[in-house]
């Protein structure tokens, strides 16, 4: 089985522990064929948006606008250096923000010929009273401000929704599908939530984009890979295609628990996996 592994964290993103180089070398040992770099976009693009992005502490989750070309110089060389040993991808992980594309694209279009694939991903809601990052520990006080936790899926679901239908926000994957379950926060009125990511998937399907299966989720609290597997049966009935992601933050945490999923995904119907170089996509047999 070829194992690859497309979500991956770094010490430049100022939340993870690790070198790049030390994601690589760790993906070798476990003699993966892929491994995608794909940090933090820097959330700096807002901070002349209407977004007040100090409400959150966006230093913490991101690299620096001024080490954009630093981390895409680094993966660079060490493509060169492990050319012979395992695959670079690279990528960005972007947070989607309704319509502040402008400004993102003004800070990332210099970077996309370097890019193999992008994240596009929703870490972040409004509130009733400000900004917040949903799957941060520190603002967990903030879901008190909803009637109910199918208040958080609806808002990040709509978000979703206008992030997969927006024309300028460019981008390949849609990342850890069901992210609002991470503190074990699962869905009270069940079947509207579910509706509601069925009627998003059908956006990513108009679209033609990837979903990624991301293990992360095992190693939190709800201790479940994102997104569940009602969704990815859903997924699998309408043809949307998927790619492995363990979110490490961590060396350690690279491919984790991949031979689990590839099973799991394999049981539904699943027989392959997307691969992305240049933006483009092909695909791996399972």
């Amino acid at each position: 089985m070829i194992f690859e592994d497309w979500h991956t964290h770094n010490k430049m993103c100022h939340h993870a522990v690790g070198s790049i180089e030390d994601y690589i070398t760790k993906a070798i040992k476990l003699k993966l064929r892929t491994i995608g770099i794909s940090d933090h976009f820097p959330y700096e693009y807002l901070k002349n948006s209407s977004i007040l992005i100090e409400e959150v502490p966006y230093q913490e989750y991101a690299m620096s606008l001024n080490e954009v070309d630093l981390y895409l110089s680094i993966i660079e060389k060490l493509k060169d250096k492990y050319k012979n040993r395992i695959q670079l991808r690279v990528a960005f992980e972007v947070d989607y923000f309704k319509s502040q594309e402008s400004f993102l694209n003004l800070k990332i279009n210099n970077s996309l010929n370097n890019l193999d694939y992008i994240l596009g991903s929703v870490h972040t809601l409004h509130g009733k009273s400000k900004l917040f990052a949903f799957d941060d520990r520190r603002f967990l006080s903030m879901y008190k401000e909803y009637d109910s936790i199918d208040n958080i899926y609806l808002e990040y679901y709509h978000k979703l929704k206008d992030m997969i239908t927006s024309e300028e926000f460019d981008f390949d994957v849609v990342s850890h599908f069901d992210l609002p379950k991470k503190y074990n926060k699962r869905a009270i009125d069940k079947e509207l939530i579910i509706n509601e990511a069925i009627k998003t998937l059908e956006l990513v399907k108009k679209r033609d984009l990837t979903i990624e299966i991301n293990t992360g989720g095992l190693r939190k609290k709800i201790k479940e890979q994102y997104p569940s597997l009602e969704i990815i049966e859903e997924m699998y009935e309408l043809g949307i295609p998927i790619l492995l992601g363990s979110d490490a933050h961590h060396p350690n945490e690279v491919g984790y628990k991949f031979k689990k999923m590839v099973k799991l995904v394999s049981r539904i119907g699943y027989n392959k996996l997307a691969h992305f170089y240049k933006r483009k996509r092909t695909f791996i047999e399972i």
